[in-house]
């Protein structure tokens, strides 16, 4: 079902929809990890304050409409906090906190989880990512308990993009923990009257995919849902998270800690209501949007010859990496290329076959 936007009147029935944890599916075969179903709008709760959420036409106009109206309703201190702490997507991590917590449901769960974690826990969970460079989070722990060595430290060694913003972070753990619960509380009042909406999107999605839970092997399965990340195994790696989300869409979020690794992945178009009978398929959209950039084709012309990492296409299209990767996620999200990943090694292909399909599609949309 398409949401509706949040400025038209909608019965909160939050008391309706059943509550129930996480989905367990254990994986088919002998993986050395299992699949957990995770779907619980309060991923989408926090998703949906990243700058990425409704910058494309994968999410329907009426709630790219609200977006922006939801923002600019906060107030003027917090819209300031939200750019730069959630639209920067320096601070989105935060949503690992929900993991271990099956608990947290909702939007409003999720404000009283973070009100009572400590400021350290929360800024260990917005650098998550750390925990797979030993002496990395060991730099981060001592930082945020004020240590200037390692905040020096981390300034030599973290990437330069936006180096500085989470250095701040670091710098000041207790302050940006109280800015973080600031955009949340508001955040939590305009998003909980559209979330029943989007648990149905969200509980729709789950339900389409059960025929892939019980054909596809782990690794097809993950590729499918995620749209194009084929993900490899990992060393510690236990358990493999998928959490549905309607405003990450086309993109995908992923966050890891511990023996987990989390993929928040779009949900699908067949979980939406069309409300257009001319509108073209999202997918052919998405399709056609992607073919119809130069940067993106010359990506697409490099990739036809074999597979790259990330800093070999950037170098040879002499863009930055933040670019590039905006690039192949949209190219990712048409189908257009598979995403590989093994640990800290990550590399693309082209997805030779859907080539094949963009005329098809076309003319099956246009013509029948």
């Amino acid at each position: 079902m398409a949401a509706r936007p949040a400025t038209r009147a909608t019965r909160d029935r939050s008391s309706d929809v059943p509550v129930r944890t996480p989905v367990r599916d254990l994986t088919r075969g002998a993986a050395s990890f299992r699949i957990d179903w995770d779907v619980r709008p309060a991923y989408d709760f926090v998703f949906s304050l990243s700058g990425d959420a409704g910058e494309t036409d994968d999410l329907p106009a009426e709630d790219r409409a609200w977006l922006k109206t939801a923002r600019n309703s906060l107030p003027a201190g917090v819209q300031d906090a939200a750019r730069k702490l959630f639209e920067s997507e320096i601070c989105i991590n935060s949503a690992v906190l929900l993991v271990d917590r099956p608990h947290v449901r909702t939007a409003r769960d999720f404000v009283d989880a973070f009100a009572k974690a400590t400021p350290a826990e929360v800024i260990r969970g917005v650098f998550e990512y750390s925990h797979r460079e030993p002496d990395l989070a060991d730099l981060i722990d001592r930082a945020i308990e004020g240590d200037e060595s390692a905040i020096s430290a981390l300034e030599k060694t973290m990437p330069a993009h936006k180096r500085d913003a989470r250095i701040e972070v670091i710098r000041h753990p207790e302050e940006t923990v109280s800015a973080m619960g600031d955009v949340l509380a508001a955040w939590s009042d305009v998003f909980t009257p559209i979330e029943p909406r989007v648990t149905e999107i969200l509980e729709r999605d789950y339900a389409a995919r059960a025929a892939d839970r019980a054909t596809l092997d782990p690794g097809d399965l993950i590729e499918r849902t995620t749209g194009g990340v084929r993900w490899l195994p990992e060393p510690g790696v236990r358990r493999l998270i998928l959490a549905p989300s309607y405003f990450s869409r086309p993109y995908n979020f992923v966050m890891s800690a511990g023996d987990w690794r989390l993929f928040g992945y779009p949900v699908s178009d067949d979980a939406l209501e069309a409300t257009d009978p001319l509108a073209a398929p999202q997918a052919v959209v998405r399709l056609h949007r992607a073919l119809g950039d130069e940067t993106r084709l010359k990506i697409l012309k490099l990739l036809a010859g074999r597979d790259l990492y990330l800093t070999e296409i950037a170098q040879q299209l002499e863009l930055s990496k933040p670019t590039i990767k905006h690039h192949l996620a949209l190219l990712r999200a048409a189908g257009l290329v598979t995403i590989t990943e093994s640990g800290s090694v990550v590399y693309y292909t082209l997805r030779r076959n859907r080539l094949d399909d963009a005329s098809a599609d076309i003319k099956r949309f246009l013509i029948g």
